[in-house]
């Protein structure tokens, strides 16, 4: 099986899917939002616009907070639960949102419909809701086992140098990167073959994915692995790009704001990539398995460019 081939079909249909990726990114600016706006107001209404902006404008300064007072404990409790509003609200949407994007990404999706994103979404919600968490209660589990526990084992221990816990730190980390892939591609085959079933059976889901996983190893993971590096590249990129950027005008700020949020927009496009990538490796080894495959490269109605027969 070529890897290339679903990532080439997946590039494809994440572009005719960017309404989709766009409405995710609407939802999202909308919810950092209802954090953000309060905020602004209260940091206004303690500093002054004027000096806010002023001792800003050079990056973050801890000693700004500091002269806000009796004011500060107030802005720390509103920031604590307004964070973990945002997280859990986030994490919800994101999952409620998945549905539609995961279905926009089927082979036979031709052209995409807001009213089928909105109904596909809420029909695979809970089906969605179940396999994330829990592969989210695995990946806490083995990250627990490699990273945490050796790590309070030894630190109980006085014989055991400094030296001999940074690299058994180091080596859990390495390893739990390393099994991160066969996670995510558990999560993501099983989204692929719960939109690809009208039946909703989330554990069926899950057991579906956990098969396809290691039964095509060397198809899935190499695909998954080459996915995740171009997010992590891009994500390195933006990260190295946006905190040395310090406008000190309005203008400035506004394209600021511009330019983070196409970052951000971009980014959920190379996950919609990754959707579409496993999805497409689903769909070809279904064929494969049933007979009714044939070698081809890209599907017509994945690139309209090339015209191809799967």
């Amino acid at each position: 099986m070529k890897i290339f081939a679903p990532i080439r079909t997946g590039f494809y249909r994440s572009l005719r899917s960017w309404k989709g990726v766009l409405i995710i990114w609407f939802f999202s600016l909308i919810l950092v939002a209802i954090l953000a706006i309060p905020l602004r107001g209260a940091l206004k209404s303690s500093f002054g616009s004027s000096m806010i902006t002023g001792k800003l404008a050079e990056g973050f300064n801890i000693e700004v907070f500091s002269d806000l007072g009796p004011a500060l404990k107030s802005i720390m409790s509103f920031i604590t639960s307004g964070f973990m509003f945002l997280m859990l609200m986030g994490f919800l949407m994101h999952i409620f949102l998945a549905g539609g994007l995961f279905n926009s990404l089927k082979k036979e999706t031709v052209k995409f419909s807001s009213s089928e994103f909105f109904r596909t979404s809420a029909k695979n919600f809970w089906s969605f809701l179940v396999i994330t968490v829990a592969v989210r209660i695995i990946i806490n589990f083995i990250s627990g086992l490699l990273i945490l526990i050796p790590l309070v084992f030894l630190g109980l221990s006085r014989e055991v140098s400094e030296k001999t816990i940074f690299l058994i730190l180091i080596a859990g980390s390495i390893l739990f990167l390393i099994l991160m892939p066969l996670f995510l591609l558990v999560a993501d085959f099983a989204r692929a073959w719960q939109v690809n079933n009208e039946k909703l059976s989330c554990f069926k889901a899950l057991g579906f994915g956990i098969r396809q996983t290691f039964r095509k190893f060397w198809s899935s993971y190499p695909l998954m692995l080459i996915m995740l590096l171009i997010q992590g590249l891009f994500l390195s990129i933006a990260f190295s790009a946006i905190p040395s950027w310090r406008p000190v005008t309005g203008g400035g700020v506004f394209l600021l704001l511009i330019v983070s949020q196409l970052f951000i927009y971009i980014r959920l496009l190379l996950k919609a990539w990754r959707y579409a990538g496993v999805t497409s490796l689903m769909e070809r080894l279904s064929a494969e398995a049933n007979g009714n495959y044939y070698v081809n490269l890209i599907n017509t109605n994945d690139n309209p460019i090339i015209n191809t027969h799967e």
